[in-house]
């Protein structure tokens, strides 16, 4: 090989070396120059919710709930001017901030509570987007001209929302309904209060709800010293098989923090779990108080299942959220467990006044 070709090897090298060096160079240059996020997540009870306020603005981060190593993570620098939103705790949560300004699509106003957006959707200014469709499309979304698209995390959205992104909209997955604790689904709204520009207030409602809980929680507990618990049962029966809470689960615990006993707090999970109505009947004895049945009446209870009135606790005191304002629960009972827990201690007390969801079945 002569001088001349190891002379040109050798020169190539070196520009080629020189090449990736800038480019190391440079690259951590630009790397340092991204804001440098100091303080600590502000969530203290979301397992699926991160939020760092950073120089600029606030980043995000969202686990899915099965799959943790799928973590969505973003920037939000500017407020939102447009929300669309797919969920009556969505919109719960939004109007607790005094935001329904912000709101640009709701999910059916068949469901919807909040008095306020009532009247813009009768006005054309928030769409209602079951109109004229059965299903949700993204069509009908991206004619609201949203910034962002709040869901709930389903499974099949994020398919069906691709031409979303595709159009610049920012969409955002909400695992509230995963959690199983009452304050870490109450959390969430600080998701919305970064997206609306009213963080602080948002962190100051979350604030006042958990201290308000955990005073609910002690007076409970304090008025318990005896021991002698009321025995609930949730749920009712579909089909052959009676469908409640899980010992785990969100209910579950907001039943145990009121201080009543729940029948199937030893059930492992956190969702659902299924008994016989052998199972049921065999605990039947020791229950004296039903909630959720999922129907309004005692008659519609027995037209669904004509064989309820032998249940023993058919004839004890039934409570439900659907005997007063199904779409109130829906939509504020997530950001307001405390009045959830307020309702269950009031129930576990024999006492119907000054309920916020529930009322006795007649």
């Amino acid at each position: 090989m002569s001088n001349l070709v190891i002379f040109q090897m050798l020169r190539n090298l070196t520009k080629y070396l020189v090449f990736v060096f800038l480019c190391l160079l440079f690259g951590c240059q630009t790397e340092q120059t991204h804001p440098i996020i100091s303080k600590p997540n502000v969530c203290q009870y979301s397992q699926y919710l991160k939020i760092w306020p950073s120089a600029h603005g606030f980043r995000v981060s969202i686990q899915h709930p099965d799959h943790p190593d799928q973590v969505r993570s973003f920037t939000i620098e500017k407020i939102k001017q447009r929300i669309a939103v797919l969920s009556s705790t969505h919109v719960g949560m939004l109007s607790a901030l005094q935001a329904q300004e912000k709101i640009c699509a709701i999910p059916d106003l068949e469901y919807l509570f909040d008095g306020k957006l009532k009247k813009l959707v009768a006005t054309n200014r928030v769409q209602d987007l079951r109109v004229g469709s059965a299903e949700i499309s993204a069509i009908s979304i991206l004619k609201s001209k949203p910034d962002v698209l709040v869901y709930s995390g389903f499974g099949l959205e994020d398919q069906k929302f691709k031409r979303l992104k595709a159009a610049g909209v920012l969409t955002i997955a909400n695992y509230e309904w995963r959690e199983q604790t009452p304050l870490a689904r109450a959390e969430w709204v600080l998701l919305f209060g970064v997206l609306t520009g009213k963080f602080q207030q948002a962190k100051a409602l979350h604030e006042q709800i958990v201290k308000r809980y955990n005073q609910l929680k002690l007076m409970a507990k304090t008025h318990n010293k005896s021991n002698q618990l009321p025995v609930a049962i949730s749920g009712n029966l579909y089909g052959d098989q009676w469908i409640a809470p899980a010992g785990n689960s969100y209910e579950a615990t907001l039943l145990k923090d009121a201080g009543i006993a729940y029948v199937f707090s030893s059930e492992r999970g956190s969702g659902s779990c299924f008994k016989s109505i052998a199972t049921v009947l065999k605990k039947a004895p020791l229950i004296n108080i039903w909630l959720n049945p999922g129907l309004p009446t005692k008659d519609q209870i027995l037209t669904s299942n004509p064989k309820a009135k032998f249940y023993p606790f058919f004839k004890r005191p039934i409570y439900c959220y659907t005997a007063y304002s199904t779409n109130k629960c829906w939509e504020l009972s997530v950001i307001h467990p405390d009045w959830l827990l307020s309702d269950y201690i009031r129930i576990a007390q024999h006492k119907q006044n000054k309920l916020h969801f529930y009322a006795m079945l007649k």
